[in-house]
């Protein structure tokens, strides 16, 4: 959304010469017809005292000055005011064209007065009067309102809004006032239509009956039957279009809450049946594209997934230095075990364990990385930062002990056998990115780090515990201000396989 105050400005004078413009025309259209009085010595008395006070013209200016004052103001107060002035500039065309309608109506208020005037000093019937210029006023005011309103509207739309909202999005302020299309179809039929009947039929019944002539009724009825086709024709209109477009939001809206089968069943050959037709081809397309997207979340986990699709940019290919915890999970002696099985049911048993230990993974910040046939390498503060990454490593080996009790239970129930695990987990440095050939790539952590995590996992088997965690990882854990779930106790100064150093390992 780019604000461009000095393009607002000088789009908001050329609207306002279209208010102007419009209601000189709206002056020209019901002028251009005499007005129907009843008697011409009332109206010869009239018109000279009008001539005289100049009441017509004050009242010409004031339906002029109005619209002007309210153009210029409100310019004013978009300028002084551009934390809300992009949405302003959205209501342009209402607030304009409205200022013509109070400026007719301010037309018709000021000429009271003057009737009221002429009534009671001069005798002048002002009944018919006050009818004519309330008539006169409505017709003018709804025709200034709606060149004026098409006239903004279209240039607001051509060249305005496309430079300041290249995005879409706009949107109206909370008390705007703005026409829907429907209403803007019926001002347009009452423009060229309704109005322009009734001020001819009135016109020539009048001058008839001015002139003792018999009034023809043939004429009333044709006028009558033109405007009820006038409106058949444009409400059957407003229908084609609308509920079509209706339709369409309905269903794009249901698109944009996760329903990818919602359709439209619009049958016909022109631009609307073809935005329907688009729309449609549109809508398989994205339930492709969420298919494949919620695949792809069971294949990488989805948090990597997400990141790899939202913040591709800022991964380097072949990887960038980051902090981690990565756990090891292995099952104990199930190559013994499976040997005993068929590979449909190791299948389905490792499915069940996996599903199970990853739950309790992905509910602490962590993301799979990677099953390694019966082992589980998981990875907390990559690719999402975790503000301690041991930590959440901690608690999420602590419930995959508290799950494996329950998988075991229910492999009990089904006469499958139970399940022992070691897990180990380390924190440090790693080189964490996308890695591989150009057409075959995944997001993992390679280093130090996740090989000392492997063999801490492998000394479960000597030490004889489900859980082994080195120094790093502890001193992480217990400089958390959470609570621990279950104690840390020190094991021993292992010795691990390529290090010359002892390390220190610790269990709860």
């Amino acid at each position: 959304m780019n604000c461009d105050v000095k393009r607002i400005t000088k789009m908001s004078r050329i609207y306002a010469l279209i208010v102007i413009i419009s209601n000189i025309v709206a002056i020209i259209v019901p002028t251009a017809i005499s007005n129907p009085f009843w008697h011409s010595e009332n109206l010869t008395k009239w018109e000279n005292f009008i001539d005289n006070t100049y009441g017509s013209t004050l009242a010409l200016i004031c339906a002029f000055l109005v619209p002007t004052l309210v153009c210029i103001i409100y310019s004013f107060r978009l300028i002084k005011n551009p934390d809300n002035l992009m949405k302003k500039v959205v209501e342009i065309p209402s607030v304009y064209s409205l200022s013509s309608v109070i400026g007719w109506n301010i037309y018709y208020f000021v000429e009271i007065p003057f009737a009221l005037y002429a009534k009671f000093v001069l005798g002048i019937q002002i009944k018919v009067i006050l009818i004519s210029s309330w008539a006169f006023s409505l017709i003018s005011g709804m025709t200034a309102w709606t060149i004026s309103y098409l006239g903004i509207e279209l240039l607001n739309r051509t060249f305005l809004l496309p430079k300041l909202f290249p995005q879409g999005h706009i949107e109206y302020t909370k008390h705007s006032v703005h026409p829907k299309f429907s209403h803007l179809l019926l001002f347009c039929f009452m423009v060229t239509s309704i109005f322009p009947i009734a001020i001819l039929m009135t016109g020539n019944i009048f001058t008839q009956i001015n002139n003792n002539l018999p009034i023809q009724s043939n004429l009333i009825i044709i006028g009558s039957l033109f405007a009820i086709f006038s409106v058949i024709i444009t409400f059957s209109l407003c229908k084609i279009i609308i509920n079509p477009l209706g339709s369409l939001t309905k269903a794009a809206q249901n698109i944009k809450e996760g329903n990818y089968k919602s359709r439209v069943n619009i049958v016909t050959a022109d631009e609307l049946g073809n935005l329907a037709d688009s729309f449609n081809d549109m809508a398989v397309a994205l339930e492709e594209k969420e298919m494949m997207y919620d695949t792809f979340g069971k294949i990488v986990d989805p948090e990597v997934r997400d990141y790899l699709m939202k913040e591709t940019h800022k991964i380097k290919r072949g990887g960038e230095v980051r902090e981690v915890t990565v756990l090891f999970c292995d099952i104990r002696n199930f190559t013994a075990m499976s040997e005993k099985m068929s590979a449909s049911s190791v299948v389905s048993l490792l499915n069940r364990y996996f599903t199970g230990l990853g739950k309790c993974i992905t509910n602490h910040n962590g993301i799979v990385n990677k099953y390694i046939g019966d082992a589980i390498m998981a990875i907390f503060g990559a690719p999402v930062e975790s503000k301690n990454s041991s930590y959440d490593a901690y608690l999420a080996a602590c419930d995959m002990m508290d799950a494996l009790q329950k998988i075991n239970a229910d492999f009990r129930k089904d006469g499958l056998p139970e399940l022992n695990f070691g897990i180990g987990i380390h924190t440090g440095e790693v080189f964490a990115g996308i890695i591989g050939a150009e057409n075959r790539m995944e997001y993992t952590v390679i280093g130090d780090t996740v090989n000392t995590a492997s063999r801490i996992e492998s000394l479960c088997k000597t030490y004889k515990v489900p859980l082994l965690m080195s120094q790093s990882s502890v001193t992480n854990i217990q400089q958390s201000s959470e609570k621990l779930k279950k104690e840390i106790k020190f094991v021993d100064d292992a010795q691990i396989r390529g290090k010359s150093e002892p390390m220190k390992v610790y269990t709860c």
